[in-house]
């Protein structure tokens, strides 16, 4: 595989023109430097990328992408917080990044020409909760999002070419939070938070006492549930998911520790098999109790069946393996939420907020020092994706 050279820049001119074609509705873009020079240098070439949005306050909030071969950095800036990102499974090049509740923005980067060439806003009395997940085909766009006015989590299902609304159906939960396809291309697999918020609130929680969180599987087609799961611990927020390629789903929770009648530990990380109950991932208590209540993301290494999972609260990353539910190990790494396998599917790629990327070899969960980054211009948000793109 060869790996781009110079810095990712994008020429003023170009962004401009892809912010003319996406019209009135596009949300307010810049880009932090103008020159075409990364991507029509290596027209010919694969790269690698990671993928995150970032930003430590308003006037940097967007996103940001790296080259981690040669070390290098660019971004586009944008007038919201993003936060998770997904990516078309057949058209490659083409990357959603969506608004963090209760934002209502979301755009799409082209990343071989480093543009941005498509934007979407929830419908009104709507909000996002910064997942989506595309079909198989590529052909829809499934975002997760509430009803203002009842706090009903809603699926909105988008063209995955026009980014039109063409349907909606209920999550059948409150509170929606990450979504993902299931291998057979039909089933949606939501992580229904539980948690009420209200836009006028901010993200303040509004329903401690009555929160319901549920793993449900949803027809994509019709929006018929199909089955739903409950941890054992009511006050958990099921919040984060990823898929292993026979289906197996890893979950990451967090818990509403201002909601609890005592301060008992409860696990932070499951799975759940078609057919079976949800099965909690067990830490010693001395890890369980540094995790401060908190996973922040997850992602399964389907060929070693190990699952990690990022407490950013915790300064931590665990791995289990998937049948034997045993802890593999863990490693600390401040701030550490963003999560990705590496496209030649060797390593486990952390980021941080501090803007440091971790490469955590799968067979082995040691870290390769050489392929330590950082990037301080950057603050990573809590999701990341590797991608790899054709600078055609």
């Amino acid at each position: 595989m060869k790996f781009l050279k110079t810095k990712l820049q994008v020429s003023r001119r170009a962004f401009s023109r892809s912010l003319i074609s996406l019209g009135a509705s596009a949300p307010m873009l810049s880009h932090s430097a103008f020159d075409l020079s990364w991507f029509s240098a290596n027209n010919t070439q694969d790269s690698e990328m990671f993928i995150s949005a970032q930003g430590r306050h308003e006037k940097q909030y967007g996103l940001g992408w790296v080259d981690p071969k040669h070390t290098s950095s660019d971004q586009l800036l944008s007038s919201f917080r993003g936060h998770g990102l997904c990516q078309n499974p057949i058209l490659t090049e083409q990357i959603i990044m969506f608004s963090r509740r209760p934002g209502t923005q979301g755009i799409r980067f082209n990343s071989s020409t480093g543009t941005i060439d498509g934007s979407f806003t929830s419908a009104k009395n709507r909000h996002m909760h910064g997942h989506g997940c595309y079909s198989l085909d590529g052909k829809k766009l499934y975002c997760v999002e509430s009803e203002i006015s009842t706090g009903q989590g809603k699926i909105t299902v988008r063209d995955g070419n026009s980014l039109a609304l063409i349907n909606e159906f209920d999550s059948h939960g409150i509170g929606p939070h990450e979504i993902a396809m299931m291998p057979d291309g039909i089933t949606l697999v939501v992580a229904n938070g539980g948690l009420l918020t209200h836009p006028d609130s901010g993200r303040k929680v509004l329903n401690y006492e009555t929160m319901r969180s549920t793993l449900s599987y949803i027809n994509s087609n019709t929006g018929a549930l199909i089955s739903e799961h409950f941890v054992a611990e009511s006050k958990a927020s099921i919040r984060h998911l990823d898929v292993a390629e026979d289906g197996t789903v890893a979950i990451a929770l967090q818990v509403q520790r201002q909601a609890m009648s005592d301060n008992h530990l409860t696990s932070l990380a499951a799975v759940h098999q078609a057919g079976q109950e949800i099965k909690v991932l067990t830490a010693p208590e001395a890890l369980t109790v540094k995790l401060n209540d908190y996973m922040g993301s997850v992602k399964i290494h389907s060929p070693s069946r190990t699952a990690a999972f990022t407490s950013p609260k915790g300064d931590l990353v665990l791995f289990w393996h998937l049948d034997d539910l045993s802890l593999q190990g863990y490693h600390a790494f401040n701030d550490v939420c963003g999560l990705a396998i590496s496209q030649d599917n060797k390593y486990f790629v952390l980021s941080s907020s501090t803007g440091k990327i971790r490469q955590i070899h799968a067979a082995t969960l040691k870290i390769d020092k050489e392929k330590s980054l950082n990037f301080p211009q950057h603050s990573w948000d809590n999701h990341m994706i590797s991608v790899l793109s054709n600078h055609a």
